[in-house]
């Protein structure tokens, strides 16, 4: 028997529609065709002509390549399909309009954002409490966190979305990045009180031949004063006598406020300790650096309402 081939003809599975070819801003004229059974008030609700409803439900028909809508006695009526999409894309467009009015608003007193600040130990010792102070009356459910990072991680962390804000001295700033100054830092010496080179007043002879603790931060630009005293005893031809050295501003101030040891220190981080133990402070007898300290963030927070808020905060508790 000879064997016989048949051809058998198979319908084509229609092709599924693609978001990716689907203008989304048809779905708020589906949507507004749906709500009002009516192009001409959908159109009048979307605030477009009747002739850009009725062309939005062509480009929707072809797309879906279903009626969608039908014209009845009682108005543009749904198909199944019609109603089958309505729930989805009317959840859809909610999720969109909650991500919108996210952006938009920041309501301090509900929110419960977490933001991150990197700043040195000094810096989180000097402006964490005055920041939780005002956070604590205008936004209670907002928490804060401090990171220490050097410049050029930090930079890396903002720009990653990691990191909200860096306060602090950064020589090299990338593209993308905005700055604003806050303060003006100045040092000052620091020792227990009744330290002998005190007595009087400090002169530049007592503190070349006094006790030093010598405060040397990882971060920040604490460098440039101590160059600077380096260079005042060269040119005295003295040898400055180091007797301890801090990498951390925690310790300094009960090592000095227990020996006759002085040191040279930020003039706010030495206020603080001030008003909190046996101390007093001093001008430099001699000229010192000061330094500008400024808050830094990446271009992509910088129309964040949160994040502005917390910028003022920043700027109204420790701006000049």
């Amino acid at each position: 028997m000879t064997e016989k081939t048949v051809k058998v003809k198979t319908a084509l599975t229609p092709a599924r529609p693609s978001l990716g070819t689907l203008d989304l801003n048809l779905l708020v004229v589906f949507a507004a065709v749906l709500k009002t059974r009516s192009t001409t008030l959908a159109a009048d609700e979307l605030d477009i002509s009747q002739s850009a409803v009725s062309n939005a439900l062509r480009r929707l028909r072809s797309h879906f390549d279903d009626a969608l809508f039908v014209k009845t006695t009682d108005g543009m009526a749904p198909t199944p399909l019609a109603e089958q999409l309505a729930g989805p894309i009317h959840e859809g467009m909610n999720l969109i309009r909650q991500a919108l009015g996210t952006r938009r608003e920041f309501v301090p007193a509900v929110s419960r954002r977490r933001f991150c600040i990197c700043t040195s130990d000094m810096g989180q010792l000097v402006l964490m409490p005055g920041l939780l102070g005002i956070a604590e009356t205008e936004a209670p459910g907002v928490s804060l966190a401090t990171v220490e990072l050097g410049a050029r991680e930090a930079q890396a962390h903002m720009a990653r979305g990691e990191i909200d804000l860096a306060i602090g001295t950064f020589d090299d700033l990338d593209a993308g990045f905005h700055v604003q100054h806050l303060f003006t830092k100045e040092y000052v010496v620091m020792a227990r009180d009744g330290n002998p080179a005190f007595a009087g007043g400090l002169t530049l002879e007592r503190f070349l031949h006094a006790r030093h603790a010598r405060f040397q931060p990882a971060a920040g630009s604490h460098d440039t004063l101590e160059q600077r005293i380096d260079e005042i005893f060269r040119r005295h031809g003295l040898q400055r006598l180091v007797v301890s050295e801090f990498g951390h501003a925690l310790g300094i101030v009960q090592a000095v406020a227990s020996t006759d040891l002085i040191v040279c220190v930020p003039k706010r981080l030495a206020e603080m300790y001030a008003s909190h133990a046996d101390v007093v402070i001093a001008a430099p007898p001699f000229d010192s650096p000061v330094v500008d300290i400024s808050q830094y963030w990446h271009e992509r927070m910088h129309h964040d309402a949160g994040h502005r808020w917390l910028r003022s905060v920043v700027f109204r508790r420790f701006g000049e």
